[in-house]
C-alpha cells in the first residue's frame, strides 16, 4: 500500500488502521461527565517520492546525489547478422564437349584437365572474400551423355576445411548414366579469393579420365557437372558488405507524468535529455539517424518535430538527421557501445516536454558503410548485431503548477461505535500539526462519499494549505517551513456524515512556491513531510 494511502487512514483515526487501540488510548466507559478528550494520533512522514508514484508507477528513480528523475525506456530494438547478409543457395553449371578435344574413337583411356572460374552474386551488391559456414550441402551431380566410362577427380581450392585443405572427391560416371555425390560444408571455409577479381568467385579443378568402349565421340555428347550449395548459414563473413539502410520501423515512447492528475498540470522541466545506446558487434561502423522524430498527444494529434543540430553548428533542423558515427569492435567477438545524447544543447526537447501526456515517436534508421567509394573491409559473425535502446530521462527540476491528484479508499468506520448508546458528542475536531520539508506548497482536501459514491462532505477544503519549505537561489530545500496547526471542526453533521461514509477521496493540490515567476526548483529524495494528529472531543460521556 502506497503512502498516499497511509495518510487516509492517518487523517481518518489512524488508531483505528494503524499504530493504536481503543484500549490503547482512553477508557471512555469511565467517563461518567462532561469532559474534553484529546485521543493522540499516529504521527507520519511523507516523502516526496511516495506522493509521485501514482504519477510515475515504477520508473522513478534516485541518483548518486539523492535527486529524484524520471526514466522512460524504450526495449531495445535489434539489427541480427541474417538480415545485414543473406547467403542465398548458390548453384553452377559447367558443360564440358569431349568432341572439341579433337578425340578419335576411344579403346584406351584418355585423361585431359578443365579449369572454371565461377561468380557468385548477392542480394546488395556486397563483394566477400570469405565465408565460414556454420552449415550447408554440397551437391555435385554429373550428367555422362558419352558412350563412354567417366572419371572425374574434383578438386575446389576455393573450399578450405579446418585443417587448411581443398575440398576433393572422385566421381564414376557409367556409360550414359549420371552420377552425384554430396558433402556436409560445416566447418569449411570458402574463399572466394582465388579468382581474377579477388572476391565473389569460386574456382574448381576438374580432371577427367574417359575410359574408352571403342564408340566414336560425337560432336553431341558432352558432360555436365552441376554444382549446388544449399541450407546454407554462416558464422563468420569477410569482405565489403557496402552501403546499406535499415528501417527500424515507428517507435513510440509515452511520456504520462501527471497523467493521473485530476485536471490539467502546468510544468516545465528544464534539463531533460534522451540517450540512444547502440551496442555494435559488427566489424564496420555505421550512422544511426531519424527519419522522423515527433511529438503527438494522447489521441495522435501532432504537436511538433524534434529538431536537432547534427554537425553542431547552432543550426537546429527538423528529421531527416543522423547522429555521429557508430564506431566497430577492433575484433571479432567484442562489443563497442556508443551514447547518442539529445538534450537542450543540441536539440528543442526541453522546449517540447512542457505538458502532458504525450508520446514522441520516433523512426531510427542505420546506415552501413556511408562512404560508398571505398573498398570496406568488413567482418561479420552470426552472432553480430546492432542493438538500439532509448531512454528519456526527466530529473524533477523545474516548475509546476495545478497538479491535483485524487485516490478512493474504501471506509468502514462508525463513529459511533466508540462509544455507548448513551454518549452525547457535542463536538470532535481534529488537529493537525504540519511541517513541510518540500519545496511545494500543498493543499489537502477531504472527500466522504457514501456506498453509491454521493458525495456527502468535504473536510479540510481549502483550510490546511502547508507553504513551500525555504530553497536557495537553485531551488534546493535548505530549511523546513514552521510548523503549523490546523484545527478542523467536525459537528454534529460531520459526524453522521462520517457515520454513513463507504470511500473517501484524498485531493492534494501542489505547484512550486513561484510558479508564476517559474522559479525552477529540484526534488530530492529527503524531502519530508511532517505530519501529526490530534483527535478532540467534547461531550457528555457514559
Amino acid at each position: 500500500m502506497k503512502r498516499q494511502k497511509k495518510l487516509l487512514y492517518i487523517l481518518f483515526f489512524a488508531l483505528i488502521f494503524a499504530s493504536c487501540k481503543k484500549s490503547d488510548q482512553v477508557d471512555l466507559s469511565s467517563l461518567q461527565t462532561y469532559h474534553h478528550v484529546a485521543i493522540p494520533l499516529v504521527s507520519a512522514e511523507i516523502d516526496v517520492e511516495d506522493m509521485l508514484e501514482r504519477d510515475t508507477g515504477d520508473i522513478i528513480s534516485t541518483g548518486t546525489d539523492g535527486e529524484l528523475f524520471l526514466a522512460y525506456v524504450t526495449p531495445p530494438t535489434s539489427i541480427n547478422a541474417s538480415e545485414i547478409v543473406e547467403i542465398p543457395d548458390q548453384s553452377i553449371s559447367i558443360s564440358v564437349n569431349p568432341a572439341t578435344q579433337n578425340l578419335p574413337s576411344l579403346n584406351n583411356s584418355i585423361t585431359y584437365g578443365d579449369t572454371n572460374v565461377n561468380t557468385f552474386t548477392f542480394p546488395s551488391g556486397e563483394e566477400l572474400t570469405s565465408i565460414e559456414f556454420s552449415q550447408g550441402i554440397l551437391t555435385i551431380d554429373i550428367v555422362n551423355n558419352l558412350s563412354h566410362e567417366v572419371v572425374v577427380s574434383i578438386t575446389i581450392p576455393s573450399l578450405v576445411d579446418d585443417q587448411g585443405g581443398y575440398f576433393s572427391d572422385v566421381l564414376t560416371a557409367p556409360a550414359n548414366n549420371p552420377a552425384v555425390t554430396q558433402a556436409n560444408l560445416t566447418n569449411y571455409m570458402f574463399d572466394l579469393t582465388k579468382g581474377n577479381i579477388g572476391y565473389n568467385e569460386m574456382v574448381v579443378y576438374l580432371d577427367i579420365t574417359i575410359n574408352g568402349s571403342g564408340s566414336p565421340i560425337n560432336t553431341t555428347d558432352d558432360l555436365t557437372f552441376s554444382f549446388s550449395m544449399d541450407n546454407l548459414e554462416f558464422s563468420t563473413i569477410l569482405g565489403d558488405i557496402k552501403y546499406q539502410q535499415f528501417d527500424l520501423g515507428s517507435i513510440p515512447l509515452e511520456i504520462d507524468i501527471f497523467s493521473n492528475s485530476e485536471s490539467a498540470v502546468q510544468f516545465l522541466l528544464t534539463n531533460p535529455k534522451i540517450e540512444h545506446t547502440i551496442q555494435n558487434s559488427f566489424g564496420f561502423t555505421a550512422n544511426m539517424g531519424m527519419q522522423s522524430m515527433y511529438y503527438e498527444d494522447l489521441q495522435g494529434v501532432f504537436l511538433g518535430d524534434v529538431l536537432y543540430d547534427s554537425a553542431a553548428a547552432g543550426n537546429l533542423q527538423p528529421a531527416p538527421f543522423y547522429f555521429p558515427t557508430i564506431e566497430q569492435p577492433s575484433n571479432q567477438g567484442d562489443s563497442v557501445t556508443s551514447i547518442i545524447t539529445m538534450d537542450a544543447t543540441n536539440s528543442t526537447i526541453n522546449e517540447l516536454i512542457n505538458s502532458t501526456p504525450k508520446s514522441i515517436i520516433s523512426n531510427p534508421v542505420v546506415v552501413v558503410n556511408a562512404d560508398s567509394t571505398i573498398t570496406n573491409n568488413n567482418f561479420i559473425s552470426s552472432s553480430s548485431k546492432i542493438s538500439v535502446s532509448t531512454e528519456i530521462t526527466l530529473p524533477l527540476e523545474g516548475y509546476a503548477g495545478g497538479w491535483v491528484m485524487g485516490d478512493t479508499i474504501p471506509f468502514d468506520f462508525k463513529v459511533d461505535e466508540l462509544f455507548s448508546s448513551e454518549t452525547d458528542i457535542d463536538s470532535a475536531v481534529i488537529k493537525f500539526s504540519t511541517t513541510n520539508g518540500w519545496p511545494v506548497e500543498v493543499n489537502f482536501t477531504l472527500e466522504l462519499l457514501d456506498s453509491n459514491m454521493n458525495l456527502l462532505s468535504s473536510i479540510a477544503d481549502g483550510e490546511l494549505v502547508l507553504q513551500s519549505a525555504t530553497l536557495d537561489a537553485n531551488g534546493k530545500v535548505i530549511e523546513d517551513s514552521e510548523q503549523k496547526v490546523t484545527l478542523l471542526g467536525c459537528d454534529e453533521s460531520c459526524v453522521d456524515n462520517l457515520n454513513q461514509t463507504k470511500f473517501v477521496i484524498l485531493l492534494v493540490t501542489a505547484g512550486t512556491s513561484d510558479f508564476d515567476n517559474q522559479q525552477s526548483v529540484k526534488i530530492y529524495s529527503d524531502y519530508k513531510l511532517q505530519l501529526s494528529m490530534a483527535l478532540l472531543i467534547s461531550g457528555r460521556m457514559f
